[in-house]
Formats: C-alpha cells, sequence, structure tokens
C-alpha cells in the first residue's frame, strides 16, 4: 500500500504590530550603536588620517581621548531616541539638547520602505522609512534599526493598501479557517544578460571622479604628494615627450575600460535581484540590491504615467529604463533598470498599460525648432573651438590641440541635429506623449486624468522664431513637464483637445 503524501506544515501567521498606548515608547535595537559607526565612517576618514598622524607624538592621549568620545558618541544616539506606533500615528522622539519630534499621521502615510546596508544584514535590521506623501525629509519618520519581524510588521499594517496581512492574521489569531492567501505577482526580474548595457552610461565615469578624488584627499592628507614629487614630474616629462595622438587615445581607452568596469560593478550592487511585483493589496514593490538592499512600495492606482529613457549609447544595444510617474513620496519609482527594450515594452503593458503612447510615431515641431536646436547646438561647439583655438594660435598650447576643438565643435553639431530629431509630442485618446530635445532618447506620457493644469512661456528668440514652450503641470513626477518649441497653433489645440472645458473660456471663436 502506497502512503500518503505528508501534509506541509501551515505557515507561520505574520507578526502582528503591537499598538502602543499614548505613554507607551519603545527603543530602538541597541545594534543601532555599532550601524551609527559605520555609517559615519566613510565621513570620518580625513579626519582618522589626521589623529594617525597626529597620534605619533601623543599616542596615549590619543589613545584616551578615543576611548572618552566614541563610545559616547555611539551610545547617546541611541539612549535618546523612541518611537511608539498608536491608532493614530507614528512617533520617534530623539536629541538630548536639541530635542525633536517626528510624526506620521497613520491615515496620511503613503510608503512604508524598507532599506538595509551590509551591516544591517550582518545584525538581521533593517532601516524604515515611513512617508507621508511630501518630497522634503521634514515628511518622513525614519527608524533606523528595528529587527526584521518588526519591519515587516511596520510595512505589512502602515501601507495605506495594506489589508490582506492582517486580515489573515487576524483569522489566524481567531482560530478561523485559514483562507488562502494569494501569491504576489512577478512582473519581472534581473537577468545577467542585462549586465551588458551597464558599461555604456555615464554612472562608471562618475564612480571613478568620486574615487579618485577621495583617494587624492586623503594621498594629500598623508603627504604622499610631497614625498612622490619626484617621481611625478619624470612621469610628467615622459609623457610630454609621447606624441600627442598616442596620449589622447590612451587617455580615452583607459577612461573607458575604468568606466567599463566601474560601470559594471556598480549595475551588480544597485540592481542585483531585482524584483518588480504586484501583490494582491494593490500594491507594486520593487526590491533590489548587493550589499545594501531596497525594498520600495507604491500603490498602482497613484501612477499616472510612465517615462523611457534610451541612452544614445545603449540605443545600439536596443537597450533603455523605465521609470513611473506617480503622486506620493515617490513620484519617480523605478520599474526597470538599463534592460533591453523590448522588457521595458512589456512591463510598460503590464503596469501603465502605455505601451502604444511609448512606440507610436510622434508630431514633428517643424523647420523653426530644427534650426533652434542646431543653432544651440554649433554656437556652443564654437565657444569650445575658440577657448582652444585662440591659445593655439597664441602659441601657448601646441596647434594640434586645434584638431581637438574642431572635433568638439562638429560633435556639438551632430547632437544639436539629435535633439532636433527626438523633439516631438502627440495627443492620445488617453495621455499626452512629449519627446523633450535631449541627447537619450526619451517618451514621456501623462495621462490625461493626471493633467491638472497648463502654462505658455516664450522668449525673446522664440517669440521671433514664431515658437513657444508648452508646459503639462501635473501632481505626479516632476510635477510639469514642457512641449518645447511649438507654434502658436498648437500650443492653443494641445490644451483644447485635452480639457476643453478648462480653456474654452479663454479661446476666441
Amino acid at each position: 500500500m502506497t502512503r500518503p503524501d505528508p501534509v506541509p506544515p501551515a505557515p507561520p501567521p505574520p507578526a502582528r504590530l503591537h499598538i502602543d498606548a499614548p505613554d507607551e515608547w519603545h527603543r530602538l535595537s541597541p545594534w543601532m550603536m555599532a550601524v551609527g559607526l559605520v555609517e559615519a565612517l566613510p565621513s570620518l576618514v580625513p579626519v582618522l588620517i589626521a589623529v594617525v598622524f597626529a597620534g605619533r607624538s601623543a599616542p596615549l592621549l590619543i589613545l584616551i581621548a578615543t576611548v572618552l568620545i566614541v563610545p559616547p558618541a555611539a551610545a547617546i544616539p541611541w539612549l535618546t531616541t523612541f518611537y511608539q506606533v498608536t491608532d493614530e500615528h507614528v512617533r520617534v522622539r530623539s536629541g538630548l539638547l536639541n530635542k525633536k519630534v517626528a510624526t506620521a499621521r497613520r491615515d496620511r502615510i503613503r510608503s512604508v520602505d524598507l532599506t538595509a546596508s551590509l551591516v544591517h544584514r550582518i545584525l538581521n535590521l533593517q532601516k524604515v522609512t515611513i512617508g507621508t506623501g511630501g518630497d522634503d525629509q521634514s515628511s518622513q519618520v525614519k527608524l533606523r534599526a528595528v529587527t526584521l519581524a518588526e519591519a515587516r510588521a511596520l510595512h505589512d499594517e502602515l501601507m495605506p493598501t495594506a489589508t490582506s496581512g492582517a486580515a489573515a492574521a487576524a483569522d489566524a489569531t481567531d482560530g478561523s479557517p485559514a483562507h488562502p492567501v494569494a501569491h504576489p505577482e512577478m512582473l519581472t526580474r534581473f537577468q545577467m544578460s542585462w549586465l551588458r548595457f551597464s558599461p555604456f552610461s555615464v554612472g562608471g565615469l562618475a564612480v571613478a571622479a568620486a574615487i579618485g578624488g577621495a583617494a587624492a584627499q586623503i594621498a594629500n592628507e598623508a603627504g604622499l604628494f610631497d614625498r612622490t614629487a619626484g617621481v611625478v614630474h619624470d612621469a610628467y616629462d615622459t609623457v610630454r615627450e609621447m606624441p600627442l595622438a598616442l596620449v589622447a587615445t590612451v587617455g580615452v581607452v583607459a577612461v573607458i575600460v575604468v568606466g567599463a568596469v566601474l560601470s559594471a560593478i556598480g549595475y551588480l550592487l544597485s540592481y542585483w535581484d531585482f524584483r518588480l511585483t504586484r501583490h494582491p493589496d494593490g500594491t507594486l514593490r520593487t526590491e533590489r540590491g548587493l550589499l545594501t538592499t531596497n525594498a520600495i512600495s507604491f500603490d498602482e492606482n497613484r501612477i499616472r504615467g510612465s517615462d523611457l529613457s534610451e541612452p544614445i549609447l545603449m540605443r545600439p544595444l536596443r537597450g533603455a529604463r523605465l521609470r513611473a510617474i506617480a503622486i506620493g513620496a515617490h513620484k519617480h519609482p523605478l520599474l526597470l533598470p538599463p534592460a533591453p527594450r523590448d522588457e521595458a515594452m512589456r512591463v510598460a503593458g503590464l503596469v501603465t498599460h502605455e505601451q502604444a503612447e511609448l512606440t507610436a510615431p510622434l508630431t514633428a515641431h517643424g523647420r523653426a525648432a530644427f534650426v533652434r536646436r542646431l543653432n544651440r547646438g554649433f554656437l556652443s561647439g564654437l565657444v569650445v573651438f575658440a577657448a582652444i583655438a585662440v591659445p593655439a594660435v597664441a602659441g601657448a598650447i601646441p596647434l594640434g590641440w586645434i584638431a581637438a576643438g574642431a572635433l568638439a565643435l562638429a560633435a556639438s553639431t551632430t547632437l544639436g541635429v539629435v535633439r532636433a530629431r527626438h523633439l516631438g509630442h502627440r495627443v492620445t485618446a488617453r495621455s499626452v506623449v512629449i519627446a523633450p530635445p535631449t541627447v537619450a532618447r526619451r517618451r514621456i506620457v501623462v495621462d490625461r486624468d493626471g493633467v491638472v493644469g497648463w502654462a505658455s512661456r516664450s522668449s525673446l528668440f522664440q517669440r521671433r522664431a514664431g515658437v513657444c514652450t508648452l508646459i503639462v503641470a501635473t501632481a505626479a513626477g516632476a510635477e510639469h513637464y514642457s512641449i518645447v518649441d511649438v507654434d502658436e497653433t498648437t500650443a492653443a489645440a494641445i490644451p483644447a483637445e485635452v480639457t476643453p472645458e478648462w480653456v474654452a473660456p479663454f479661446l476666441a471663436r
């Protein structure tokens, strides 16, 4: 006889959030002291280097000062920080001399984000950021170090749409039969093949510049520049004797290689295990990160459009990045990191239902708009060319640099043409599509029900060319998006088509 398969044990019910009395307060995890010290280390590196070199003359004094200063500096923030969660609000009280109380009313909470740095993950902690819909830090309540169970309970019960988790926990507590809980729908997740898009961004160059600046500061504090002055001078003389073309080629290749490697590392650190899921309670959730993990939840019903960006270096590989345009604390939630354009289109169809708007042909803005973009590109390059050519003719720099100035002029003019070709707009039955004049091909889609106003402006040069800039006002995303260099007839026709009842009194028949 075949034995029946064993029934798997039921999963434990989710942790319930403890509701505090008005005079009941709690401290954060004691490990907050270690987290605070580690997080403060990057900003203290120059001070630590100075202390090390200064301590050579008085090591005992430095040791005593360290023992007397570091422990209190780590313990005081933890000892003076308390929080409470009641039926009406979430409060965090902190400060020793300057008292501070941050309050978030529960009916105003719009987001609950969970972040865990490497130190948090080692200590099984998470940072909870509770947002009430504003853009500034004053609209957020932060719990710097709570346990994983506390962080999950805070997220599940404080999110404005979080009802299924609380209901399931209540059923389990009452002893009633457990109802099947729907699992979140996986919309997209990280693929290793996406890593090929990482070198084609300026992120690696920015990281390289930051690392170089920090290294230079440390070397200066340590006096390495003075000790290696002779070596640096000899290397500089060697480089000056080399042909200019060779130096430029080696420099460009080195920057590209270093930037590509750093971009790939940064991509893995930022987007490793990226997941976008749709939960039964009506929220979308993104999770990502290798060393530092980020979990952001936002209400799908608060999305008012989408923003698709295709950087010029990614376009040969058909890569793109997709963000939503939303109302609340997260106005530009990431829907997809740099990934295949087809995947971005698929995600846009699942979340914002705007795949057709992101691929539809646009209405061009005419010859005047094209000439304005071309002139801007040419004049910008001309300034660079003049800045190089004048010193070269005067003998301050080699004449070979004029070729670099001519190359900059040609590149700037070409980019002006690219920006002009990317410019356009389109009005559909459900949205306004805007393509700004940027080097990266970009599509901004604003839903008609997200438009809250219109504005128009024109500079002296625009008036001479017979064009103006139409501004779409919205409460989501950047809160305003510009349709650049449209003629006045089009600038009046777009609001009349999208919101006819608003502008009808201002239009002459």
